[in-house]
Formats: C-alpha cells, sequence, structure tokens
C-alpha cells in the first residue's frame, strides 16, 4: 500500500507527515496536489479489470508491501485524472451515460452513446510510444518536403538546393499491438452486457479516445504522431475468451495473496523490460526489479 512521498532530497517521509507539515520548510507541490496524489482506491478483496492486466507480481507486492512516490513521477496521473473528469462532466450535460460504474470492483466505463450503433469508448492519455506501438505507425520511406524546403548546406542528408527529405509514416495491422486496450474494453463490455442482459443490449462497437500527452512536439512527430487525439477502433473479442484470461488472473492474485508469489510480469506486462526499470513502485520487493535497480545503479 502507498505509504508515503520521496521528497526532493531523497528522503522519504508518511503521506500524513507531508500533509501535516513539510519537513523541508516549503511543500514541493501544493497541498490539494499532494492529497490527490496520495489517493488510492481501498483494497476490498475484489480485483479491478485495471489490477489484472497488470502483472500478478506487481498488484501483489502493492497490496501487501508499503512503498514511496516521488509526487514529481504522478504528474501524468493527475492530468489524467483531470482529463477523465472534465470530458465526464461534459457527457453528463448532454445526458450520456458516463464514469458508471460496472461493479463492486470499482470498474467504471467512460462513455456509452449512440453512433451508427451502440459504442463503448475509455479515454486514454497515452505518450507519443504508446502511439505508435498501438496503432503500428512505421517509417516506410522518404519524400521531399511538401513545404518546398530545400537543404542550405551540402552533407550526408544531400547536397545544397536539393530537396529536403522528410521521413514517410504509415499505419501497418501487422505492426499494431493494442492487447490492453481490447481486453479491458472487452471486460467492460462483457460485464455491461450482463447487467443490461433483461433489455437484450449489445455493444456494437469498442474504442479508444487518446489524447496524445507530448502532441505536437518533435519527439512525436518524429516518430510519426501528427495528431494530438486518435480515435482507435478496439476489436470485439470472444466473450469466453475475456472471461478465461481474467478469470485466471484474479485466481493467480488470490493464490499470490494466499500463499505468496514468486514469477515475475511477463514481457507485455513489463513493457518488455521498461517498467522495471523506473516505472515500477515496488521493484524494490522484486527479484526481477532488485537485478534490473542493481544492474542501473552498477552503469550509472
Amino acid at each position: 500500500m502507498l505509504k508515503g512521498f520521496i521528497c526532493p532530497d531523497g528522503k522519504k517521509v508518511e503521506i500524513q507527515d507531508c500533509l501535516s507539515k513539510c519537513r523541508l520548510g516549503e511543500h514541493c507541490l501544493t497541498l490539494p496536489t499532494l492529497r490527490l496524489i496520495s489517493q488510492e482506491r481501498e483494497w476490498k478483496g475484489v480485483a479491478s479489470t485495471t489490477q489484472l492486466l497488470n502483472g500478478t507480481m506487481l498488484e501483489y507486492l502493492k497490496l501487501t508491501n508499503p512503498y514511496y512516490v516521488d509526487p514529481n513521477d504522478r504528474a501524468f496521473m493527475l492530468s489524467g485524472t483531470q482529463h477523465h473528469k472534465a470530458l465526464s462532466d461534459v457527457a453528463q450535460e448532454l445526458e450520456l451515460p458516463a464514469e458508471v460504474p460496472l461493479s463492486v470492483d470499482r470498474d467504471i466505463f467512460d462513455l456509452l452513446e449512440i453512433d451508427k450503433g451502440l459504442v463503448l469508448t475509455d479515454y486514454k492519455l497515452w505518450g507519443s510510444f504508446k502511439i505508435v506501438k498501438v496503432l503500428g505507425i512505421t517509417e516506410v520511406g522518404k519524400q521531399p518536403d511538401p513545404s518546398g524546403e530545400v537543404y542550405k548546406t551540402s552533407g550526408k542528408w544531400g547536397k545544397a538546393g536539393s530537396p529536403k527529405m522528410i521521413n514517410v509514416f504509415e499505419q501497418l495491422p501487422d505492426k499494431a499491438d493494442n492487447w490492453e486496450a481490447e481486453l479491458q474494453l472487452n471486460h467492460y463490455r462483457v460485464k455491461l452486457e450482463k447487467l443490461l442482459e433483461s433489455f437484450k443490449i449489445k455493444i456494437d462497437r469498442l474504442q479508444v479516445q487518446a489524447t496524445v500527452r507530448d502532441g505536437g512536439l518533435a519527439m512525436a512527430k518524429s516518430r510519426g504522431v501528427f495528431r494530438n487525439i486518435y480515435k482507435i477502433p478496439v476489436k470485439i473479442l470472444d466473450n469466453q475468451t475475456v472471461k478465461d484470461y481474467f478469470g485466471y488472473k484474479d485466481d493467480c492474485l488470490k493464490e499470490a495473496l494466499a500463499h505468496g508469489w514468486n514469477e515475475p510480469c511477463n514481457k507485455r506486462e513489463s513493457w518488455e523490460g521498461r517498467r522495471c526499470n523506473g516505472y515500477c513502485d515496488v521493484a524494490m520487493y522484486c527479484p526481477k526489479g532488485k537485478l534490473v535497480l542493481s544492474l542501473k545503479e552498477a552503469i550509472e
């Protein structure tokens, strides 16, 4: 469980002590900000969809060990919360179902609307790296800059006066990987259709509306991400496949909490290892995380 914060000087402080009085004399962020990012949903014994999409090791360690976070690392979580709330408020003004809990396990869908059928939408705040992966954006070649710009000096890029070449990108379906959103939205769909089965209501389409966290910046454009918001279709999976996956992950978490767990997160759950290297709050408790952190320290 979240125990406290890591101060700017690297020292650890418990949440309530931080909120009561800053040990450094002046809070690193405003009190409302610190209060908001310190809030976590209480564990009531039933795992959410998000928890089951994460690695069992990660969720097991978060539920059984105290951990501390750097408030600065939760900036994007704060942005995501504000992003969802603003869109939810407008949806309610339009009398559209939004931010509706599906069950006691805290699963909440973002938006349900009629748009060429019944559509279930989930809002995301993703970086351009994630957008590239989800859409399968790939560099496929180069072409002259449509603006007509030319090279001012000669070099390995070309001769002075020749057309400036820019990268050309395409979305290649065979490169796209949106497994997490597919499982998440289909789990919401299965639960929602179960709640509405007496009305014989079925969801026709699933989609993610992703706002690009670094949209418009040079890094995003260099990856082929030129829009700030993407509406991304999500395929509907077989119901039994969805139930089997979440049933298995739920059994794993229950087993871990009852008897312990020693299996690290798999490649997908650990973001091909990137999560262990600076994005996991409980890496110091995990055998794999300890190894990654020790190697990182040795290199630095």
